[in-house]
């Protein structure tokens, strides 16, 4: 399985731009496009950050690969949901992405109100992004960091974004754990990886230490790509330092597509490169306490971890919620002064948030939640 790096030491466009070009040569991706109409881009844009603060995928990356895709005659799609509350709006703009598609008459999609589609594996049942599954094709563009639950983040976890909303912060109240939530990031990845003709990992400038918001920018100055992220994932992650033992659900989706290891290739130059120094011990210790805890402290942990939507007094049963409630959680109830929400069918995808014309729509944390869901 061939893992294709590039050097590159900063954002300049016509540099970046004739790197995708031999990406996308060296992958065949114009003969895999062929057929296809519509691209669907889905880059790292966890939230409202900077590209200065080498949180999410830089603006520069994503437009080289805009281009190309223009240049082909396809129509580009770009999508996400960040993690958080904050308005999906804000992180648009901050992170350059709503200026970028409106300048290249990109399709921006937010997944937690673009449509959800339900998705069943080893038991568990997922809410995923819909657009993701309606695309022709699907290129994920992920950021290089660091990550103070799963140690590293990549491609594999790039995936996790395509659960909306606050869905996302159930699965770690959910599963709090390394191994308990590795479970929930190799079944995603199984469910969509084949629907990916290509990954590039935004290396360029990268993170080091609390990732994967909370670290330190740290320019790696490469850009990798693959038609396995899996592959990708285990090569960048060894270059960072990590161990095998560490990244055990990267091997997991490496054995699940059916990659022997001995297979993954790279150039010479790379095969057994480590950045020196890079600071990938420290981790957040409210998950070092949680993971390291009890299981009947963890439910306890479960238990004290709540956040739900509700309603404020901006209410004007206009009626919104309820008719995007891609549930049908939401009802109106004669006599009452705001919509009823049924928690045990909401999936916390704050379409409700999202859309209420009013803002009638806030976010009720529990004393735990307000200092872990920003």
């Amino acid at each position: 399985m061939k893992i294709m790096i590039e050097s590159q030491k900063n954002y300049e466009l016509p540099a970046v731009k004739a790197i995708i070009d031999r990406i996308f040569a060296e992958f065949a991706l114009i003969n895999k496009l062929q057929e296809c109409r519509t691209v669907l881009l889905k880059p790292n844009l966890l939230g409202a950050y900077a590209p200065s603060r080498a949180v999410t995928t830089h603006p520069v990356v994503i437009e080289a690969v805009i281009i190309k895709l223009q240049e082909l005659g396809k129509e580009v799609w770009l999508g996400d949901s960040p993690g958080g509350s904050l308005p999906v709006s804000r992180v648009w703009q901050v992170t350059g992405i709503d200026e970028l598609c409106s300048r290249y008459g990109v399709r921006l999609l937010n997944f937690n109100t673009a449509g959800i589609s339900e998705h069943k594996l080893h038991g568990e049942s997922y809410q995923l992004a819909e657009s993701f599954f309606t695309a022709d094709a699907v290129i994920s563009l992920a950021k290089y960091k660091t990550h103070s639950l799963m140690n590293y983040t990549g491609c594999i976890k790039n995936l996790y974004g395509l659960v909306p909303g606050l869905k996302k912060s159930d699965y770690h109240s959910r599963y709090p754990t390394y191994n308990d939530f590795k479970r929930v990031i190799t079944d995603i990845y199984e469910i969509c990886c084949r629907r990916i003709v290509l990954h590039i990992l935004d290396g360029i400038d990268g993170m080091e230490g609390e990732g994967p918001s909370a670290g330190i920018p740290r320019n790696y100055g490469i850009l990798l790509a693959s038609v396995s992220g899996a592959a990708l994932d285990v090569q960048a992650a060894g270059m960072l330092g990590f161990k095998r033992e560490q990244l055990a659900y990267l091997y997991e989706c490496l054995n699940m597509e059916q990659i022997p290891e001995q297979e993954i290739s790279v150039d010479t130059r790379w095969q057994k490169y480590v950045f020196p120094n890079v600071k990938i011990r420290k981790v957040n210790q409210i998950v070092k306490m949680i993971q390291h805890s009890p299981r009947f402290m963890q439910d306890i942990f479960r238990s004290i971890y709540k956040f739900y939507p509700d309603f404020n007094d901006n209410c004007r049963l206009c009626g919104v919620c309820k008719e995007s409630c891609p549930v049908q959680a939401i009802t109106m109830t004669e006599g009452a002064k705001t919509p009823v929400i049924d928690y045990a069918k909401c999936i916390k995808c704050m379409c409700c948030h999202e859309l209420c014309p009013y803002q009638a729509v806030y976010i009720h944390k529990s004393f735990l939640a307000r200092f872990l869901v920003k």
